[in-house]
């Protein structure tokens, strides 16, 4: 049975989807949800999500997430959601070797987390691409 998953971002809604089943990561690993599963609220660690419809799998790339799911229906609200197939590989190595760039000149405590943060992100991208393109 199929159900419905909105994708959102700061932007607005990213993408609505049907799927059987929704992979998420989470800190204590991956966990799966499928229809009717009981109502929830988790939080998501930086990764791939794998959605399956008619036997097609799907892998979109998140980061610092809260799935939501009731009555068959999930919203996935995220900092950034990515569906692997359209990730520019070139341009996540440029952001990860900026970051790292970043991260060595940084001079504030701050800095040096939210730079750790987005070289996260652009390792995530990378790592996504490079497994499921």
């Amino acid at each position: 049975m199929l159900f419905k998953v909105d994708f959102i971002t700061y932007e607005g809604v990213y993408r609505t989807i049907e799927t059987e089943k929704l992979n998420i990561p989470t800190s204590e690993g991956r966990r799966t949800i499928l229809s009717n599963h009981m109502p929830l609220i988790i939080p998501m660690q930086i990764g791939v999500i794998e959605t399956v419809k008619d036997g097609v799998l799907s892998h979109y790339a998140v980061s610092n997430a809260v799935l939501y799911f009731k009555d068959n229906v999930g919203e996935i609200i995220a900092d950034s959601v990515v569906d692997v197939e359209d990730i520019d590989l070139e341009l996540a190595y440029k952001e990860r070797d900026r970051m790292t760039d970043y991260i060595q000149k940084a001079r504030r405590e701050y800095e040096k987390i939210l730079f750790k943060y987005k070289l996260e992100v652009a390792n995530n991208l990378i790592n996504a691409a490079k497994r499921y393109q």
